[in-house]
């Protein structure tokens, strides 16, 4: 196992709203909280802390922190530790992330409304032009990878979908895609509900998760000529509540992410040569969430602990209106259609 020793031989509870970013090298995990962050959300309900999501081979890694002002800001740390603030995306609100960076500096992420609600996705080159990412047709799009051939991964959803009574998602209604150069092409594993594509590495191999009929998750890896294979249950994936959900993977083939277990918590895993290895951050973690690994096969993520007993929080006096927002969201590079959040 990587990271600290689990509690228990279970998953852990599904929990916490103090984020923490998290590397692993060799084995060995690092806490990463950004300097001017604040791990003591206001409201029983909010996620405030660190979160990384992205790591290329030059070691940068990408993430976002919520500030003791209440402001929600996206970083770029650099081998040696050093942070720069990113501006926000032009045109887009307070919500907007910034998921995942290239060897070649360029990064995606996706809209969000002032609601919290995902519109659309962009790609920021090196120069810090925004190109938009909306597949023609659909109401949402979320771009999630990017690889240095500058293919883009994500989902969408139909543009006549609307959410069920329950607030889930009808069947048939949410695509994986690839973008390139200004060209959509649809990824739905046969027989699926619903698939997400999340990640891409430069050989075309993707990886995702998709629904079957009976409301499953499931995990997949589908190769460069479009052939699909279902990946292995995870150590404690209950598919049910989200399964295994891998978020990313190297030019080696090495994948990490998610299971998601019968509580609705989450614990990582790395998967190489078909074994499957899991990954807990610290004994004291309510959730661990493997997002990237890079060709060195360092890996960085997230993980959630509760805030220490009786810790609260004064209200911001700043005037930046994002200080009313909900911090960090709950699930950083997670997409939101409105009345329903998207697999």
């Amino acid at each position: 196992m990587i990271g600290a020793t689990a509690a228990s031989a279970d998953p852990p509870a599904a929990a916490g709203n103090t984020s923490h970013g998290f590397s692993v090298d060799r084995g060995v995990l690092t806490t990463i909280d950004h300097p001017e962050a604040t791990t003591i959300p206001t409201t029983p309900v909010e996620q405030a802390g660190t979160a990384t999501t992205s790591i290329n081979d030059r070691d940068q890694i990408l993430g976002a922190y919520q500030s003791r002002d209440r402001v929600v800001r996206h970083f770029l740390r650099d081998r040696k530790g050093r942070y720069t603030n990113l501006e926000d995306p032009p045109g887009g609100s307070d919500f907007d992330e910034y998921v995942d960076i290239s060897n070649r500096g360029e990064i995606v992420g996706f809209y969000n409304d002032d609601q919290g609600f995902t519109t659309a996705a962009f790609l920021r080159t090196r120069k810090g032009r925004f190109v938009d990412i909306h597949v023609p047709g659909s109401q949402v799009t979320g771009a999630l990878k990017i690889n240095d051939r500058r293919q883009v991964v994500g989902l969408y959803v139909d543009a006549d979908a609307q959410p069920n009574p329950d607030g889930s998602v009808p069947p048939g209604a949410i695509h994986g895609f690839v973008w390139h150069d200004g060209d959509y092409t649809t990824v739905d594993v046969p027989g699926a509900a619903a698939t997400t594509v999340l990640g891409i590495n430069n050989r075309g191999q993707m990886v995702g998760s998709y629904i079957d009929p009976e409301g499953g998750y499931h995990g997949f890896l589908r190769d460069s000529r479009g052939a699909v294979t279902t990946l292995p249950e995870a150590p404690g994936a209950d598919p049910r509540l989200g399964g295994t959900q891998p978020s990313s993977i190297n030019d080696r083939g090495r994948i990490v992410g998610l299971a998601y277990d019968a509580q609705g918590g989450s614990r990582g895993f790395r998967l190489e040569r078909g074994e499957l290895t899991p990954i807990d951050a610290a004994p004291d973690a309510v959730f661990t969430r493997p997002l990237d690994i890079n060709n060195r096969g360092r890996i960085v993520g997230d993980y959630g602990t509760r805030p220490p007993a009786g810790a609260t929080s004064s209200s911001s006096s700043s005037s930046d209106r994002r200080a009313a927002g909900p911090g960090l969201p709950d699930r950083l590079g997670g997409l939101s259609l409105r009345g329903a959040w998207l697999p």
